[in-house]
């Protein structure tokens, strides 16, 4: 049925609609995935060290394991000589009883390889002569005393044996993978994506590879949110645009709430003859958590309680899409797959520009942001019209233009959040 009469919006700010949406996700699923599987997924637990890293003391460099005190007051004048007792590769192991260190003696040494205890500096190959001795024996000339502990990566030395390393909620990159396979790790128990369902609104949306028709034009929105939803570690099911239609609108919302953990229009959210998707969200069930946002552009941005899933509207503007994602949709994501990480990181920075849009409520532009000796500079984008999509393509950043009818000066100090993940 439809709603002919809506209430007052009901207004938030950027925070507080950030608040209200990331409080309502709780926490995921735990699924269990293999190491190599686990590449940008979530850690749902913290992970200890089962063993001491490295696990036994090691040479560091390729060379010989001495005797420190071998090696006392050698010099280039007064070169010592030190006898080799043998080799030992990466890999091999040590017979201790065997390599009893002793004065004078030295052990060729691999990088890698266990260094015999009682061993306790290592000499890298480059800063030996090797000769035989008098009697032929294999020996090396060192011309400088060696402190203990040089080249030697001592049991434990990187990670103690229970020491934490990682934590729940982090983001599994490369060199998460590489600490999980150092102790072993074939599997890792990781939370499970939130599934998202994207449904573009409009009675004008042609999807790419269709005719383009007079008055048509391409989603690009759709597009656009999936990619960046996926990119923060969601699965999203991507939906045909739908025309303009209350009843159509409604079946679409409740099909795809029966799928998903979040909904997301594109589209239908403003206040025109047309735009119905406020009403059929409400007319299906949905408790609003704000309608409307202190922002511009995506003023009209709302969110909606389904139980215990949410629905997001997003403007169809893609300027206003675009932010609507940023400020409000990546820590929702984020906080949905589980990160620990997931609210926005403001910074401060110049502008070397002036951006003059004033604005009754606080602007959020497209800007390229870099570092200037100690300095964050922010280059408002050129183009940048709340209908264009040109601006997307240099942008790195968010800023956030305060409220009022003045806009920024070149040189004003303002705030931003960057577009990573």
């Amino acid at each position: 049925m439809s709603v002919l009469n809506p209430v007052q919006p009901l207004t938030a700010s950027v925070s507080i609609a950030v608040m209200k949406m990331t409080r309502e996700m709780k926490e995921p699923i735990i699924e269990t995935v293999s190491l190599e599987d686990s590449l940008s997924r979530i850690l749902a637990h913290d992970f200890e060290g089962p063993f001491a890293l490295p696990p036994f003391r090691r040479a560091a460099m390729d060379g010989y394991a001495i005797y420190a005190a071998s090696s006392s007051g050698a010099t280039k004048e007064r070169p010592v000589l030190l006898q080799v007792r043998g080799e030992i590769r990466s890999g091999q192991p040590v017979r201790n009883n065997v390599m009893e260190p002793e004065l004078m003696t030295a052990v060729r040494i691999f990088t890698g390889a266990p260094v015999p205890a009682g061993y306790d500096a290592i000499v890298m190959q480059e800063a030996v002569r090797e000769r035989l001795d008098l009697r032929g024996i294999p020996s090396i000339q060192i011309d400088r005393a060696y402190p203990i502990g040089q080249h030697i990566a001592e049991k434990g030395e990187d990670v103690p044996q229970g020491m934490k390393v990682l934590y729940r909620g982090t983001a599994i990159h490369a060199k998460e993978i590489a600490i999980l396979a150092s102790f072993g790790q074939t599997e890792v128990q990781v939370f499970k994506k939130p599934v998202v369902t994207i449904i573009p609104v409009g009675d004008e949306l042609a999807l790419p590879g269709e005719s383009l028709l007079s008055g048509k034009i391409f989603d690009a929105n759709s597009f656009m949110v999936s990619a960046r939803l996926r990119e923060l570690g969601a699965e999203v099911i991507r939906r045909a645009p739908i025309p303009d239609c209350q009843k159509t609108i409604e079946a679409s919302i409740k099909a795809a709430m029966e799928q998903s953990d979040l909904v997301v229009t594109t589209g239908g959210v403003s206040v025109g003859d047309y735009d119905f998707v406020k009403l059929a969200a409400e007319s299906v069930g949905g408790e609003p958590l704000f309608t409307k946002v202190v922002m511009r552009p995506g003023t009209p941005t709302s969110a909606y309680r389904f139980g215990s899933k949410l629905l997001i509207c997003l403007s169809g503007n893609p300027s206003a899409c675009f932010a609507g994602v940023e400020l409000l949709l990546r820590p929702t994501i984020l906080k949905a797959a589980g990160r620990n990480d997931y609210r926005s990181e403001w910074m401060e920075g110049r502008l070397i520009d002036s951006i003059a849009k004033p604005s009754p409520y606080p602007r959020y532009a497209r800007a390229f942001v870099y570092r200037a000796d100690k300095e964050w500079m922010i280059e408002p984008l050129r183009h940048d019209k709340s209908g264009n999509v040109a601006a997307f393509a240099r942008a790195n950043a968010i800023v956030q233009i305060p409220a009022g009818g003045a806009g920024a000066s070149m040189g004003q100090e303002v705030r931003f959040v960057s577009l990573t993940s």
